[in-house]
């Protein structure tokens, strides 16, 4: 039985990783991947499992989300950027029908019992 095996399992990627990966605009499994090549060059740089290490690690992971979140873009010749922006803008346009919507059947709850209270008094 090998008593490495414990060293020999793939660390788990940082609990940051799918918001890291939405933000960029690339998958989870392409994030994911980023993460281990972001590893493989810390352990090269520093000793493995230290402070410096995870610094290092986390600092590369950035640039090659950036990288290439920016090579998406270029690869869908500027429309990327574009249907971003719009998804965001629809998701906000939902957030804020539903809270108009939240907030005029509270008004109209409000308005009955009132009425109702009035019946009776």
């Amino acid at each position: 039985m090998n008593m490495n095996a414990k060293h020999d399992a793939p660390k788990p990627a940082p609990k940051l990783l799918p918001w890291l990966a939405k933000k960029a605009g690339i998958t989870d499994k392409r994030a994911v991947a980023l993460w281990r090549e972001s590893e493989r060059w810390a352990a090269r740089q520093a000793a493995s499992g230290s402070s410096a290490y995870f610094k290092l690690a986390v600092d590369r992971l950035l640039e090659l989300t950036a990288a290439e979140s920016l090579r998406e873009d270029a690869a869908s010749f500027g429309w990327r950027p574009w249907a971003r922006a719009q998804a965001r803008c629809w998701a906000l346009s939902m957030q804020v029908a539903q809270q108009g919507s939240a907030l005029a059947s509270r008004g109209w709850r409000l308005i009955g019992s009132a009425g109702q209270r009035h019946q009776l008094g």
